[in-house]
């Protein structure tokens, strides 16, 4: 049956189901092996179907999110047919509004009593599910969990793209009336990595969301905990009493009657007052402090809890925590009493109790009601947390301040907080009052003591820690607390083979009594072994396990050893050291037999360690020795402390000296103090030297490891700490020699360490001897024709490591197949590089040529426009080869069309999209027109423009009887603007897009004319047997102007508005936008609406976008609101451009997955301004025309390396014309300085390239601008400005509060005002203190940039069209170079015919002459110069005139000396009888004899369609 449930209320919702179920009652189900927790479901549950876990968060990748439904009833439920919907839920109420549907399988049953475990299925980024099977779910978990991989049933869910990590997010159950059955939320801090969420039935039946049972527990998916499934029970007697007014008596230190008696769940411990900001001392906050009340009947021992420091972000989750641990740890805090916990931060150090008493007039004991917290302080502006937890991670009480842009916070007033009966875990911020530590007022506690119960039950522990443990990983201690109450404490004691005593470790629950210490690969440096033991408390027990060791294993414990391994390789210099376990050491070594000199020294390298926490991300924090960087830590760390580890060179180690390491507080620039950068403020502590024999060491004056030292550049705070440590001489159990190598001969050595007693011998192999290289190539050669350019290396000794090659300075791959057509003629150098194991390296470079390749054709007769006699005319061409090749030769048929001619039809216009097919405005030319373009004579037909593209346009007819395998050459000259780029395209028909022929730019030039050409293939080119050739003005987009300096203004704002008759046109500008696209969407669409609402009158032209997009790459909500609010631009067709920032691809994950899918490439390429994109929309550019200016904007996303900069510089190399505008999301720091990349790209990107004026960026929190000076030209005088420019008021309420950038241009005025304003404020500047108006609101001159508005032009003094056809007139084979080559055109016809001569040498490379026009007259023809004397057929001079096919043909040389003057000639066609031509009947009778009788031959050679050859045409310059 069905399952139908009313609306959701108590009395329904039972009612329906027994209905539902069949039954009166639900009964609660027998326990089953698969889930015995079921058995403990109610007899009269209203919650058929609950959610009992929730996992978001996998080791890894989330290939794995779950979450599990339990089946309450005694009736399976097939979800599909009782209408149940499942959702995924971004709030913690019945309000569905943002809820995403999910969708199941038809027939998904969830069996009665039992649970199902619902797999989120996607593919994002590096996720992807589908690939993943059941079994593989299991066996992950397994892993995990380390139990079974069990048999439970999985089912797939779709319909999101995953779960949020950071919380305040549920899965929703709806029946098939729209009334919700249940939901579970899991908030921030109840998930982690490898931890899930696991819930509890409501504690009332009217309620309808579950409880958080487990926070951060061990995920256990198809088994249900016991205790989650434990029905309520019902209150009799509901509380019913009204709080009572504000006291009006002075607060005591006992409470009296309070508003509100205590609620279940009242935490022991409570918040009830902090002062972030007290009077100062030494130039910081002398007296912070915060006050924690006891709420119960008993005493409670802080031992058992410890304050946190929080970094709230908008959803209550965490950017960093920091523990503040008192000094002492363990004062007791009576009933009814509260603990002061005093902020220690440096310049107030020295003060005393009495201080603080006198400060507020109390009576406080230090170590007793009054302890120290040493610690960098409160913050007074910005959003902060106090959390207490148990020691084992428990969180029992939080309290907040300046939240949602509050200013809380009030100089010397102590923010009050009270206990709230309905958020017990949470403390209300009442207001702010007169400090009053060690006191509270009666609303702020519960009416009366939380009441303790005795607790006679002591934890119990189980250990799980294996019995050895390997050095090369961490090892961990692993064992399970439980108490029937609440295990508060578990003290791990370890000790190791070299420690002297105990040391005392807190541990933390994994939230599921799980307890877990890893002790760091780098503190089991010369550990032997390690004991330990556990004591575990819950307030008023406490267990204590046995002593138990566990070894290491692989320990060389043998009396002598060496540092050097069996038949290793070693090479120069070398350090041979033989260890001892006594000192001094009695280890005497010798090589060969030999002895050899020794110093003392350790075995190994020492270990330097430390744990560092609040670490941000990106910031080059490093260890360094003396100047020397050891190590950069820049993985953020917002949780805990990590272990930070660098092992210590030898060279720097020298008995009795002390060793020095330095831990800085780095720049986003390196690990320096830089008073003009802002450096990271962070915390360590466990400072330590472990050494090689596994003592560890602490630095001079840091005695306690616990001690947190703060690090960064605030007040208090330090730039950099010196650990400086004393080497016990004891520790030299080693001798050392330095053995050069380089003396001996390679090969075997022997190496011994003896004390007399024991010795140790080892063979080693020297390798001084570099890799033998060999390469095809022959030094001084001239290569023709393709070839490979490889080589090869051997090594005798260790092997070869590596091998690397350049060609003339350029890294190449090998083998490299080339030819002498694609590299440039002369002389090439090739050097490849050899490295062998043991680090000797060769090189071997040969030097060759390759030749010009560039056949010609000359002297070609008749000349050009000649009129002959016909019917036969004579042909003649001298050929020429620079490389002396042997040719051959072909006499073809060709047209050449121009302006003037019918067949070619000429057009002009102006178009704004310069790429664009729709020509439709264009202007026919006629008359004198067509007559200025008709010859090279400068006389130009010329179009022009303001705002928009000239071009030209030219429909070329081809011939009749052209064939189908013509090539088309277009030849142009004429003349544009300075600064200009023209483009020759021919319109590909199969495409539909222009194809490129030629680019020509008048930048720096002395004059503007110039000349464009290309060829084609007839295949692809040609419709309806016409060409067409655009000559085009410029690339790009060319927006009409929406409105002009007389419009209005843009929307009323108080009457600030630049006036529009300031300015001709504004581009906008927004930036990292990720707590719009989460939490305050309506930001984000402020800012678009204002943008659309606004473009008319503003006349806005662009937008641009400096990245983070969202805030979480893997939140699917985030992309979907994103996705929207851009589609607003793009269907308003508002030109703007995105990146990606550090928060769109997962931080150092540089996962560009999901930025692809919702802002890659496919969604800009078809706009007419999107230049070209690199590696999907990761960079791209736009090409903006806005009030005669032209833009380039051009992007790169977050992680920019070597490549990205080289496809940027690319990319401004080929734009010249235009003034560039750089967009980032990292670059300029708040100071105005830069980190390292960002620094790489002012140097080569801004510097190199003269056309780039601005530098846009944001990521940090601030606006800023900053201008450099280049001098492009060398001539020490700077010639450009360049203003790069931060905005990101990301840190301002509400996620900047909708804050964007506008820049009006005036080209009258010749300037650029920069204007910030926020739709949602209608207000123009911050008020934040932190933005300085000068960086808000700014002017920048146009002479800055060299910007000039031009009007573009476009003449043409000439255009050609030649056509070149296959149909051979004559053809010539095996042809020297300097040979003049004749042939017969026997049947032209009387009229105007071309030809042209086609020269192809062995190698490939092709000449194409120019066309020659002939008139063949109808009648005699008059010669206008004495006719010369005919060369004989078949008979020249010295040389070879080749075999010639076709018409009539002769050969002779043209150069003397080519062959031998004596051998005979060859100048007659192949076989002396010719050739027919194909196609052609054979001749018989008159005209056969005659042609047998003159000897001579001819056929047609046809040659294919070739490809595109885009080379620019000089006039009258052959191909």
């Amino acid at each position: 049956m069905p399952l139908h449930l009313p609306r959701a209320t108590t009395k329904g919702v039972a009612a329906v189901t027994a209905v539902a179920l069949g039954c009166g009652l639900l009964a609660a189900t027998a326990a089953t092996a698969a889930n015995a927790a079921t058995a403990a479901a109610t007899a009269t549950s209203p919650w058929p179907l609950v959610v009992t876990e929730i996992a978001p968060d996998n080791t890894g990748y989330d290939n794995f999110e779950f979450f599990e439904v339990v089946n309450t009833s005694g009736t399976d439920i097939d979800l599909s047919a009782a209408g149940v919907k499942l959702a995924y839920t971004f709030v913690n109420s019945d309000d569905r509004t943002k809820d995403v549907p999910l969708t199941i399988p038809a027939g998904t049953v969830v069996p009665a009593g039992q649970p199902v475990v619902f797999w989120i299925d996607y593919t994002s980024g590096n996720v992807d599910t589908s690939v993943k099977t059941d079994d593989d779910f299991r066996n992950f978990y397994a892993a995990e969990t380390g139990q079974p991989a069990g048999t439970y049933p999985i089912v797939r869910v779709t319909g999101q793209a995953g779960l949020a990590n950071g919380g305040e997010r549920g899965i929703r159950l709806v029946a098939a009336d729209s009334s919700v059955i249940s939901w579970s939320y899991y908030p921030t801090g109840s998930v982690a990595a490898a931890r899930s969420a696991h819930f509890k039935l409501p504690s009332t039946t009217s309620a309808r969301s579950l409880d958080v049972l487990t926070a951060a527990g061990v995920p256990s998916p198809g088994t249900v905990l016991a205790e989650a499934l434990v029905a309520p029970t019902e209150p009799t007697d509901p509380e019913t009493g009204e709080p009572t007014p504000d006291p009006t008596v002075p607060p005591t230190t006992d409470p009296t009657t309070p508003p509100t008696a205590p609620a279940a769940g009242t935490p022991p411990l409570m918040i009830t007052e902090a002062l972030p900001d007290s009077i100062n001392v030494g130039g910081s906050d002398g007296y912070e402090f915060v006050e924690v009340y006891n709420t119960t009947d008993r005493p409670i021992s802080f031992a058992d809890y410890v304050l946190r420091y929080l970094y709230p972000l908008e959803d209550l989750t965490n950017s960093s925590v920091v523990d503040w641990l008192s000094t002492p740890t363990d004062p007791v805090i009576a009933p009814g009493k509260t603990l002061v916990l005093w902020v220690k931060n440096g310049p107030n150090d020295a003060l005393t109790a009495a201080d603080f008493n006198a400060v507020f007039g109390t009576s406080l004991t230090l170590g007793t009601d009054l302890v120290e917290v040493f610690s960098g302080g409160m913050a007074n502006g910005s959003p902060r947390g106090l959390e207490i937890t148990t020691r084992t991670g428990v969180s029992v009480n939080k309290a907040y301040y300046n939240l949602g842009g509050a200013k809380d916070v009030v100089v010397s007033k102590g923010l009050q907080y009270a206990y709230d009966p309905a958020a017990p875990a949470r403390q209300t911020l009442t207001g702010s009052a007169a400090p009053t530590p060690g006191a509270v007022t009666p609303g702020q506690v519960p009416a009366a003591p939380v009441t303790s119960p005795a607790d006679t039950s002591a934890p119990k522990v189980t250990d799980r820690t294996p019995s050895t443990f390997s050095l090369t990983e961490a090892l961990t201690v692993d064992a399970t607390v439980t108490d029937d109450v609440l295990t508060r404490t578990v003290t791990l004691f370890l000790k190791g083979s070299s420690d002297a005593d105990f040391q005392a470790i807190n541990l933390a629950s994994d939230g599921k009594d799980g307890y877990r210490h890893a002790v760091s690969a780098a503190d089991l440096t010369g550990k032997r072994w390690f004991d330990y033991y556990l004591v575990a408390s819950d307030g008023s027990n406490t267990t204590t396990t046995t002593t138990r060791r566990i070894a290491a294993e692989g320990i060389d414990t043998s009396p002598v050893r060496l540092n050097v391994a069996d038949g290793q390789f070693v090479a120069g210099t070398t350090t041979i050291a033989g260890s001892a376990d006594t000192y001094p050491s009695p280890v005497t070594l010798d090589i060969d037999g030999a002895p050899v000199t020794t110093q003392p020294a350790l075995e190994a390298a020492p270990v330097f360690a430390f744990e560092a926490g609040g670490v941000d991300t990106f910031f080059k924090n490093g260890v360094l020795i003396g100047t020397d960087v050891l190590r950069i830590f820049d993985d953020g760390i917002y949780s805990g402390f990590d272990t930070i580890s660098t092992p210590v060179p030898l060279s720097y180690v020298t008995q009795g000296q002390t060793l020095t390491l330095s831990v800085y507080a780095g720049t986003k620039a390196a690990p320096a103090i830089d008073l003009g950068e802002n450096n990271d403020d962070f915390q360590i502590k466990n400072l330590r030297l472990i050494l090689p024999d596994g003592r560890t060491l602490r630095p001079a004056g840091y005695t306690d490891p616990a001690k947190v030292l703060n690090m960064g550049d605030s007040a208090g705070k330090l730039d950099f700490y010196d650990a400086v440590f004393t080497l016990p001489d004891d520790a030299f159990t080693a001798r050392s020699a330095s053995w050069d190598t380089r003396a001996v001969a390679d090969g075997d050595h022997t190496v011994r360490a003896t004390t007399g007693s024991d010795e140790v011998t080892r063979r080693v192999v020297v390798d001084n001897t570099a890799p033998a290289i060999t390469s095809p190539l022959v030094e001084g050669k001239n290569y023709q024709g393709p070839f490979t350019v490889d080589a090869a290396a051997t090594d005798a000794g260790s092997g070869i490591a590596s091998l690397t090659a350049t060609l003339d300075d350029d890294a190449v791959a090998l083998p490299l197949e080339t030819s002498s057509l694609t590299l440039q003629p002369g002389t090439h150098v090739f050097t490849a590089t050899a490295t062998d194991a043991a680090g000797n390296a060769a090189t071997h470079t040969v030097t060759f040529s390759t030749p010009v390749e560039k056949p010609s054709s000359g002297s070609l007769s008749p000349g050009d426009s000649a009129t002959v006699a016909g019917p036969g005319v004579e042909l003649t061409a001298t050929v020429t080869d620079p490389s002396g090749d042997i040719l051959d030769v072909t006499f073809n048929e060709g047209y050449r069309l121009s302006p003037t001619d019918a067949s070619v039809t000429s057009y002009s216009g102006t178009t704004r999209v310069a790429s664009g097919l729709d020509r439709a405005g264009s202007t026919a030319l006629s008359g004198d027109d067509l007559a200025k373009m008709t010859a090279a004579d400068g006389i130009d037909a010329t179009v022009t423009s303001d705002d928009a593209f000239p071009y030209q346009l030219f429909d070329v007819s081809v011939p009749e009887g052209s064939g189908d395998d013509y090539l088309a050459r277009v030849s142009w000259s004429g003349t544009a603007n300075a600064g200009a780029k023209v483009l020759l395209y021919v319109l590909d028909v199969a495409t539909g897009t222009w194809q490129e022929l030629d680019r020509h730019v008048t930048i720096g030039e002395d004059s503007t004319e110039f000349t464009l050409g290309g060829t084609v293939p007839a295949t692809g080119h040609t419709k309806g047997g016409v060409i067409q050739v655009l000559v085009q003005h410029s690339e790009g987009f060319a927006g009409a102007d929406q409105s002009t300096r007389t419009g209005p203004a843009a929307r009323a704002t108080g009457g600030s508005d630049t006036p529009r008759s300031e300015y001709d046109f504004t581009l906008g500008w927004e930036s990292d936008t990720q707590y719009y696209n989460d939490t305050y969407y309506d930001r984000q669409l402020d800012i678009h609406n204002y943008f659309l609402d606004n473009r008319e009158a503003m006349n806005l032209q662009y937008v641009f976008h400096t990245g983070d997009i969202v805030d979480n790459h893997t939140d699917q909500h985030q992309w979907d609101n994103a996705t929207a609010a851009y589609q607003m631009l793009d269907d308003a067709q508002l030109p703007y451009g995105v990146l990606a920032g550090n928060h769109d691809v997962g931080h150092k994950e540089v996962d560009y997955g999901p930025y692809s899918t919702y802002f890659g490439e496919a969604r800009f390429a078809s706009n007419p301004w999107f230049g070209g994109s690199y590696q999907d929309n990761r960079g791209h550019y736009d090409l903006i025309t806005a009030g005669g200016l032209d833009f380039i904007m051009l992007y790169m996303g977050w992680a920019p390396g070597d490549a990205e900069i080289a496809w940027m510089n690319d990319v401004l190399a080929r734009y010249p014309e235009r003034k560039a505008i750089i967009n980032l999301h990292e670059y300029m720091l708040t100071t105005g300085g830069l980190g390292e990349v960002p620094q790489r790209i002012h140097d080569e990107v801004v510097a190199t390239n003269p056309n780039v004026i601005m530098v846009f960026s944001g990521h940090y929190h601030d606006a800023f601008t900053r201008v450099d000076a280049f001098d492009d030209d060398g001539d020490g005088v700077p010639d450009r400005k360049v203003h790069q420019i931060l905005f990101d008021y990301q840190g301002l309420p509400e996620g900047g509060q909708a804050f964007l950038r506008l820049m009006h241009f005036d080209n009258e005025g010749k300037t650029i005002t920069s204007r910030t304003y926020s739709p949602y404020l209608d207000q123009f500047n911050s008020t934040d203190p932190s933005l300085e108006i000068q960086h808000q609101e700014f002017t920048m001159d146009y002479a800055d940039f060299n910007l000039v508005p031009q009007t573009k032009s476009l003449g043409t003094d000439f255009f050609s069209a030649e056509i070149l056809t296959t149909h051979a007139i004559a053809s010539f084979a095996d042809v020297a170079s300097g040979t003049t080559l004749s042939a017969t055109w026997e049947t032209p016809g009387a009229g105007l015919h071309g030809w042209y001569v086609t020269t192809t040498d062995p190698f490939g490379a092709i000449d194409r002459s120019a066309v020659q026009l002939l008139t063949v007259a109808a009648g005699p023809v008059v010669p206008t110069d004495p006719p010369t004397k005919p060369v004989e057929p078949g008979t020249g001079g010295a040389g070879s005139g080749g075999t010639g096919s076709g018409g009539t043909g002769s050969g002779s040389t043209g150069t003397p000396g080519a062959t031998d003057p004596a051998a005979p000639s060859s100048g007659k066609a192949a076989g002396d009888a010719g050739g027919k031509a194909s196609g052609e009947l054979a001749m018989t009778g008159t005209s056969a004899g005659l042609f047998l009788l003159l000897g001579l031959a001819f056929s047609l050679l046809t040659a294919g369609a070739t490809a595109v050859v885009a080379a620019r045409a000089r006039r009258g310059a052959r191909e």
